[in-house]
């Protein structure tokens, strides 16, 4: 898949969204996985300009198995901070 590069404010926005709290859970030792997919599914979706994934579609994005589905939200997203963040740490020469 692709990951837009560089990202526009929306992305950003839809991004920061993803790593906040989910509203209504504050202090909660669970939250299930949906609730966690759904924050983040909107800059997964937004974010991915090409996807080249085997028996894969995007529209509707799968929720079965849940496990699976779950750790692919979670994989792409990270995937995206590394883009959102850029270089942390700047090389010393």
């Amino acid at each position: 898949m692709t990951i837009a590069d560089p990202l526009t404010i929306p992305q950003a926005q839809l991004i920061e969204a993803g790593l906040k709290q989910p509203e209504g859970h504050e202090g909660e030792d669970r939250i299930w996985l949906s609730v966690i997919d759904v924050m983040k599914l909107p800059a997964v979706i937004a974010c991915v300009e090409k996807w080249e994934l085997a028996d894969f579609t995007p529209d509707p994005f799968p929720a079965s198995p849940r496990g699976d589905s779950h750790k692919l939200i979670d994989f792409i997203f990270g995937e995206l901070l590394k883009v959102y963040f850029g270089e942390q740490i700047v090389p010393k020469e």
